[in-house]
Order: C-alpha cells, then sequence, then structure tokens
C-alpha cells in the first residue's frame, strides 16, 4: 500500500503503447501502479505511475529483485503482466512475494502449446489431433497419419506467428520451413519445436474470463476474422455484447480447459473453432486478449478487464456488471507490399459517428510489410467502431478504411 492508501499492484511491461496502455486507466481504478519495465516510461505512461523501475524484463532474477526492492519500500498487494513472454516471469514475481497468481509451471504448460495439448487430451477435451516433431520428414508423416488439410505452428508463440495451413504434401516442406524459422526474442527453440494440427475449418472465437478458486467466469467473447491464406494473420474483432453468455457449451468447454491445466486463478484468453459436431480447443493463453479485445469489451458489454485483472492480483473478488449490450469491432491495416513509411495520413473529418478509435500504429521510417513477412508488425493503422449490429460495425469501419492514407517514404521522394 502507498501513501496513498490504495493498494499497490506491480504491472511488468506495458507492450506495444498503442495497444496495452490504456488497460492502466482500469488497473488504475483499483489500485496504484508500479511499472517494472525495459525503458523509461513515456509521459502519457509516467502520468498513470506512482512509480517505476527500470530492468531487463526477460532476466528473471534481476526483475525479481526490483520487484523485491520495490517491496522492501511499500507494500505490494499484487503483480499482473498482460504480455505473454512476461507472464513466466510475473508468476515467479508472485511466488517470492507471497502474492495471488498462477503458478509458473501452469503458466509453462498453457505456453507450451504441446504441453497444452497433452494436459487436454488427457482430460478428454475436444481439440484438433496435434502432433510435435522435429523435422520436416516428421511433419510429412504427422501430415499423412493427421490428414490433409493440416496447420503447421510454433510450439509457444502467439498472435498467429508462423501459423500456416498446409493443403497437401507439395507445400509440407515450405510450410515446415516457414513455421520452423519464425521465431521472437526469449522464447524457447525447442529441437522439437513445430505442432502438425487437423485443420478445423469452422469460424473462431476467443473467450476472455476471470478464475478464482477454480471458477471460470466468462467476460465476453470475440469473433476473429483472419487474412493473408494461408496465413492466419488477425486482421480483425468483433465482440457482440447482445449475446454474451449464450452458449453454454462453450463455457463448459472453456471451463473443462482450465481445469484440465490446473489454471484455478488469473485472466484467460482461450481461442477455439467450430467444427461440425462442436467446439474444439485451438489454444489457451494465460492472460488478457490481445488486439484491442479488452477495449471492444468494455465498449460493448461496460466491462474493464484491466480493473478485473488488477482486483484478481491483489486477491480481491471482482464482481464486473455488464451496463450494456452493443457491438464493438477493430479492424487492423495493413500495406498491399513492403514499404518503408514517411506517416499516416487520417482524415477525421471523414470518419462516421460510429468509430470510436482510428490511430496510426506505424511510426514514421518503420519498415513495414504484409504477412507472412509483417505479421502484427506489419500493421499501420486500426480502426474501433461501436453500434447496434455487426452489419452496422462493418459498414462504419469501410467508410473509415477510406478516410486512413498510409504515405510511403518512395512516394515522398
Amino acid at each position: 500500500m502507498t501513501t496513498t492508501g490504495r493498494p499497490l499492484v506491480l504491472v511488468v511491461g506495458i507492450v506495444f503503447e498503442g495497444y496495452r496502455s490504456y488497460l492502466l486507466d482500469g488497473v488504475g481504478s483499483v489500485a496504484d501502479v508500479w511499472l517494472l519495465a525495459e525503458a523509461e516510461p513515456t509521459p502519457s505512461i509516467a502520468g498513470k505511475v506512482v512509480g517505476h523501475t527500470v530492468v531487463d524484463v526477460f532476466d528473471t532474477p534481476a526483475l525479481v529483485a526490483a520487484a523485491r526492492e520495490v517491496a522492501q519500500r511499500h507494500r505490494v498487494d499484487g503483480v499482473l503482466s498482460w504480455d505473454e513472454l512476461k507472464m513466466l516471469g510475473t508468476a515467479r514475481i508472485a511466488r517470492e512475494l507471497g502474492l495471488p497468481g498462477v503458478p509458473p509451471d501452469v503458466i509453462d504448460r498453457c505456453r507450451d502449446k504441446h504441453r497444452t495439448r497433452r494436459a487436454l487430451a488427457a482430460a478428454g477435451v475436444p481439440q484438433p489431433a496435434s502432433e510435435v516433431v522435429a523435422t520436416a520428414e516428421e511433419a510429412a508423416a504427422a501430415a499423412a497419419r493427421i490428414g490433409y488439410p493440416v496447420v503447421l505452428k510454433p510450439r509457444a508463440l502467439g498472435a498467429s506467428m508462423g501459423v500456416v495451413r498446409v493443403d497437401s504434401p507439395s507445400e509440407l516442406t515450405d510450410g515446415y520451413a516457414h513455421t520452423r524459422a519464425t521465431r521472437v526474442g526469449p522464447v524457447p527453440y525447442w529441437s522439437e519445436g513445430v505442432l502438425v494440427e487437423e485443420c478445423v475449418e469452422g469460424a473462431e472465437v476467443s473467450v476472455d474470463s476471470w478464475v478464482l478458486s477454480g471458477r471460470t467466469n466468462p467476460l465476453f467473447t470475440a469473433r476473429k476474422t483472419t487474412g493473408y491464406p494461408p496465413y492466419f494473420e488477425e486482421v480483425g474483432h468483433v465482440v457482440d455484447g447482445r449475446g454474451a453468455g449464450a452458449d453454454p457449451e462453450l463455457h463448459r468447454i472453456v471451463t473443462a480447459a482450465h481445469e484440465a491445466l490446473g489454471f484455478e486463478h488469473g485472466m484467460t484468453h482461450v481461442e477455439l473453432r467450430r467444427a461440425a459436431d462442436g467446439w474444439r480447443v485451438i489454444e489457451v493463453n494465460c492472460r488478457l486478449g490481445g488486439d484491442l479485445i479488452p477495449m471492444l469489451g468494455r465498449a460493448a458489454r461496460g466491462i474493464d478487464a484491466g480493473a478485473v485483472a488488477c482486483r484478481l492480483a491483489c486477491g480481491f473478488v471482482p464482481d464486473p456488471r455488464p451496463d450494456r449490450s452493443r457491438v464493438a469491432a477493430v479492424r487492423f491495416l495493413y500495406p498491399p507490399a513492403p514499404c518503408e513509411v514517411d506517416r499516416v495520413d487520417i482524415d477525421t473529418g471523414r470518419l462516421p459517428p460510429a468509430i470510436e478509435l482510428a490511430t496510426a500504429i506505424a511510426r514514421e521510417g518503420t519498415r513495414i510489410s504484409p504477412p507472412p513477412d509483417g505479421h502484427v508488425w506489419g500493421r499501420y493503422a486500426a480502426l474501433v467502431a461501436v453500434t447496434d449490429t455487426p452489419d452496422d460495425c462493418a459498414t462504419a469501419l469501410d467508410t473509415a478504411e477510406s478516410a486512413v492514407v498510409l504515405r510511403t517514404r518512395a512516394e515522398a521522394e
């Protein structure tokens, strides 16, 4: 607790300020924030925290030591993060300081998709057939057993990076090479690092939930839109607050996945696809949803996931109460080809009233590209619409997209 008399929560990293910093408003409604991050906070972030420590967040001993130093000067009530790569370090801080949280092994069981598959299979939770492989030859054999089309994915990455659909044996070698080559900084690089999985053709959704004492409480469901096949780039999401909690089978399977993984306390983002005979769990993430999904949940249902996460982190019992039933959608814009950004122009006078956010993502001088090279780093703008129906959201986003223009360095010259 700080001199303000409010609880104090450690937040590990911000990550892509434009995507995540808004969550600090919800966290700050519950507790004061001390930031542990790899760089000095920007002015907009600094105004939302009571203190900060610059530390290598991927150096777990240094991160834990930094947290311990804060705890020696202040009573720390909780610790949280919303970045996939920082969840394990956050869990170790919680264990070191005796704070509420998820055990490190449970974090690893969620992050390592092969461990996830094994745990779900042991509990009989519906999911795609899956095999882990170490070579292209093993991948081909696994695909033959599973049956084409198959999906290849890295063992422990997020945001659909490195995920590719393979429709026939002739595509397998290139598909495997793409997946195997996709790496991100501190993520482990296993010899058996690629999953070959059954391709579930149905619609994909994600469910954000809070879990307390083993009880799952869904907050909102988002329908995902992917693009750039054969890749699965996440180009948009829709949260329809009008039908929240209307699918008890979806809730049952999400709960079963949590139980299978031993996840009993914290926030989760579970992705599923609808097969002909029911839902299949694609993956379980032990964090808040990304890609502005919590923002959509707040706009569509009036629930602030940042505040819920903070209350859980501090050991409080959340009591989120929806106060609206609307539809919110986000769309991300990508360049048609690799380019260097000069600027992004947004004609605000042409934006429909339904647009609640229209923001540039790519900075001047940044090189961006569409998938497969660009991934989330290939986006140059994000648009959020809030209306009464999904169709109205789509119409507003179409109109808004025409008001956003990417200017490249080549054009400027």
